[in-house]
């Protein structure tokens, strides 16, 4: 059990190591959009916004497609490891979390869209 352990956080340090950065990247792109949020007072304001709903849509749309292929994958190959790691639900649970985010990106764009219009 405690090997087992020691070989789980072996593998998790360098996967939190090598997150950190896109996270910071992240927290630092959301003060951005509060900043472009807060600020917006023009439709030319509102419709960069949209823009930049619009690619966050497509981003989470096609990170939702490769974990659906990963899927597709993973349940093609079998095999009881897969099952006991669960990797194939794993990848479902994401399917569904990029989907919902691009939706709710697209909402934001089109809500954007209409603010423009209505300045």
């Amino acid at each position: 059990m405690l090997k087992r352990s020691f070989l789980v956080a072996l593998l998790l340090v360098p996967l939190a190591a090598g997150l950190w950065p896109a996270l910071r990247a992240t927290a630092k792109e959301s003060m951005n959009m509060m900043d472009m949020m807060m600020q917006a007072k023009t439709p030319a304001d509102h419709e960069k916004l949209a823009a930049v709903y619009d690619q966050e849509a497509a981003e989470a749309r096609a990170k939702a497609e490769m974990h659906k292929k990963m899927a597709a994958d993973i349940r093609k190959m079998g095999g009881p490891l897969f099952a006991k790691l669960h990797y194939e639900q794993h990848c479902d649970g994401l399917v569904a979390s990029f989907t919902k985010a691009a939706e709710e990106y697209a909402a934001l764009a089109k809500a954007e869209r209409e603010m423009s219009k209505e300045m």
